[in-house]
Order: structure tokens, then sequence, then C-alpha cells
């Protein structure tokens, strides 16, 4: 029962979801006190459930023939698509129940936050609809993006104070990061089944296939990759060494070490993907927690206390319960390239 509820609402990704109001509003207004600050791992919970569940929904018949899915209750036909779809579209006027709840004294400042919140939600659902459809999939990984960073900019708005330079710069950071999980970590993941289903991806727009003689992968789609990966590992270094948060000495050098120790396990990671004695499942699972990471290894230094505890547990407790995590660090224990390899990343 439990693990049903798991898989249903993706808990495993749940981390990547509840930090970014957090960080949105820690951009803006370091210290803020907890009724806020459950308000918006509330916001952050209702949106989350809507998005996975709905895109569940949208891509059931795919789904179906993805090994990987097997086992979700969904597919498994324990949950109707009525059910799922009630469970999604109520997700959408809770969230904003929670965000009335929590806006306290915020009156003036509510209603942008909420604006933001709906124009997430309406991205997402855009997304979901037509992810797999739509004759130019990059456009709507930029829907899917979109909508994740609108989140930061609602948690800058429900935090009283209007969005500066860290806050663009946070939301820059995740519609690059949603281009590079959907487009190249997921498409890949997915681009057996995808094929079979007719489905268009960005990696298969880019000439991306799985063959007899194995994966596929063209230099436009390498480039691709590697064109977002410089610009993910450039954009929170540049954020850190200009001290775009204005954080006092010390915050403002451990926001730094961190970016740059993340940035240098990141290169170290790819190159011994490169090398080919990775593990394709370990190295995705490896190269997504560097990538979430990165931006809260930026903002926490300067956050007040409660705010800074909730992001830290709201990064880490859904990759702690995820099993795909102690496989991957399990092969991090054991010398780099003297493993096997999977079959494709799993993200």
């Amino acid at each position: 029962m439990l693990l049903d509820i798991y898989r249903f609402f993706r808990f495993s990704a749940f981390g990547a979801t509840a930090v970014l109001p957090l960080l949105g509003a820690g951009s803006v207004r370091p210290k803020l006190g907890w009724r806020r600050t459950l308000g918006m791992l509330g916001v952050a919970a209702t949106f989350h459930a809507f998005a996975y569940v709905h895109n569940d929904v949208c891509d059931l018949e795919i789904d179906r023939s993805q090994p990987l899915r097997a086992d979700y209750p969904l597919v498994r036909g324990d949950v109707s698509p009525q059910a799922a779809m009630a469970v999604a579209v109520g997700c959408v006027p809770l969230a904003f129940a929670v965000d009335r709840w929590a806006a306290d004294d915020r009156r003036r400042d509510a209603p942008p936050g909420r604006l933001y919140l709906a124009a997430a939600f309406a991205l997402m659902a855009t997304y979901n609809r037509w992810g797999k459809a739509c004759p130019f999939p990059p456009l709507t990984d930029l829907a899917q993006g979109a909508g994740w960073a609108l989140l930061i900019a609602y948690g800058a708005a429900a935090a009283g104070r209007p969005a500066g330079r860290l806050t663009s710069a946070l939301m820059g950071y995740e519609l690059l990061l949603i281009l590079m999980v959907n487009g190249v970590h997921g498409a890949l993941r997915d681009l057996g089944n995808d094929q079979v289903c007719g489905a268009r991806t960005t990696a298969m727009m880019l000439g991306a296939a799985e063959t007899p003689g194995g994966l596929r992968m063209p230099p436009g789609l390498l480039a691709y990759a590697l064109t977002l990966q410089v610009a993910l590992l450039a954009l929170p270094m540049w954020a850190a060494a200009t001290n775009l948060g204005s954080y006092p000495a010390v915050p403002g050098g451990v926001a730094a070490l961190g970016v740059s120790s993340i940035g240098g396990l990141t290169v170290a990671l790819l190159a011994e993907a490169a090398r080919g004695g990775a593990r394709p499942a370990d190295v995705g699972m490896l190269h997504l927690i560097l990538l979430l990471s990165a931006p809260v290894a930026l903002v926490t230094p300067g956050l007040g206390r409660p705010l800074r505890a909730a992001t830290l547990l709201a990064h880490t407790l859904p990759l702690l319960a995820n099993g795909m995590t102690y496989d991957a660090l399990r092969w991090v224990s054991t010398p780099w390239g003297s493993g096997g390899g999977s079959a494709a990343p799993t993200i």
C-alpha cells in the first residue's frame, strides 16, 4: 500500500519540486518563518501531485508498454484513469487554498504569486497533454521547464518581496535543468518504448534511436547535451562568484565552495562516463543528484534556520527513500570502471 502511494505520487522526485518555492523565497527573503515555509511546501506537494499524476494519465497508453512502469498502480489498473484525473484536478484548488492559509499578512503580495502559480499549472498541463505528440518537442520541453521555473517566482512572491537577480538565475537554471532531464535523460531512458509507440521526443528529433546494434547517439544530440551541461555548470558558478545573493563573507564563501565542488564532481563523473567504464543507470542517477544539488548549495548557506532546514530536508529525504540512490552510491564505492553497463540511463 505505501509502495503504491510512493509510486503513484512519485515521491522519489518530490525533492526536485519541493525546493523550488523555498529557493525562490530564500533568494529574496532568507529569514522566513515556519508558517510560510510550511505553506510553500504544501503548495509544492499539491503541484507535484498534479504534475506527475496528470502526466501518468495523459501518457497511460505509452506507459502500459514501458517495463519501468509495470508496477505503477495506474498501469496495473488498480487505480482507474478517472480516479487519477480527479486526484490531479483536485490538487489545483487545494494548492491555492494552502497558499491562502499561508498568506497570513501577505494580502498585497498574494495576487502576483497566485498568477505565477496558475501559469505554472497551465504550462505543466500543456506539457502533459502534448509533450510526446508535439511536432517540435523542444517547445513542449520549454513549456515544462517554464512551469517548474515559475514555482521559483511563486516562492519569491509568496515571501513578499520582488524577484531579484538571484531569483532570475535560479529560474534560468531550472529551465536548463528540465531541458536536460526531459530532453536527454528521460528521452533516452524511454527511447525504445517511445519509438514503438510513435511518441515524439527531443532526443528522437535529434536522431537518437535504439537499433539492433545498440543505442545510436548522433552528434546533434551530443552537442545539445554538451551545450546544456556547460550552461548548467557556468550559471551557478557565476552566481556564486558574483555573490548574487549579497551574502556576508562566510556564507558567500561556503556557497562558492559548494557550487565549485559540485561542478568538479560533475565533470569527473562525465569524464568517467565518456571513458566507457561507467554504468549508465548509475551515472544518470548521480548526474541528476549533482544537477539538483547545485542551486541548493548556492542558496542554503545564506538562509535563516527554518528555511535552511526545510530546504535541506526537502532536497535529501526523497533521495534517501530512492533505491536508485543507493545503487549509484554502491557503484561509487567501487573503483570506477570495474562495473558493467546497464541498458540505458535511468532518471
